[in-house]
């Protein structure tokens, strides 16, 4: 039976905050827009820019969607989330773990991808606040994320990887090289027996 199982987490939640990602295609629009009202560029001009701009875009969200850290472990004790231990990235947030203890994790959902799996740990009802996090409502994750336009705020915020979601509370992470049926196996050895832990099926 595995002691422990880590894996590398995918996608820009490994080093952004969640929503992060959006900026671009509005910064892209924002540009767009100052390109098409500027009337003293010529119109070949503007259409190259406009052309430009949107290959940049595209190549920086192809880039960051590729990253992957060594972000995802779990043992006997719980799941450890986060940048690892020798990660360099400024911002103390960004550096910070979430370890989730097996007693606060309801059931493990595992779902196939494309280079390997999707995992959800649903958290129980009686999580704590530090584990489930505090839900300040509509407006105020709104504020959080304009707040994002800010040059360098990122760094001030937790990544995705260790932030929760709400409705079920959760955390979601996609990790890479690994079969679900590997996780399935590996996570049952690990988990108390009162953890539910399922592979989900496409039908169809």
């Amino acid at each position: 039976m595995p002691e422990s199982i880590s894996a590398p987490v995918i996608g820009p939640s490994t080093i952004l905050p969640r929503g992060y990602l959006w900026l671009a295609p509005l910064w892209y629009t924002i540009a767009t827009a100052g390109l098409a009202l500027t009337r003293w560029l010529p119109v070949w001009f503007r259409l190259d820019a406009a052309a430009g701009l949107i290959l940049a875009m595209v190549t920086f969200l192809v880039v960051i969607a590729s990253v992957s850290v060594h972000g995802f472990a779990a043992d006997e004790s719980g799941v450890r989330l986060g940048l690892p231990s020798q990660s360099r990235r400024r911002g103390r947030r960004r550096r910070e773990i979430k370890n989730l203890p097996w007693q606060q994790i309801e059931r493990v959902r595992i779902a196939p991808s494309r280079d390997g799996a999707r995992l959800q740990f649903l958290l129980r009802e009686n999580a704590t606040y530090a584990v489930r996090g505090f839900d300040h409502g509509f407006y105020w994750r709104a504020a959080r994320w304009l707040l994002l336009l800010i040059p360098a705020w990122y760094l001030l915020r937790p990544t995705g990887l260790t932030s929760p979601r709400a409705k079920p509370s959760r955390y979601e992470i996609r990790v890479r090289g690994v079969r679900p049926d590997e996780l399935r196996h590996a996570i049952r050895a690990l988990a108390p027996a009162d953890v539910a832990v399922a592979v989900l099926v496409r039908r169809g």
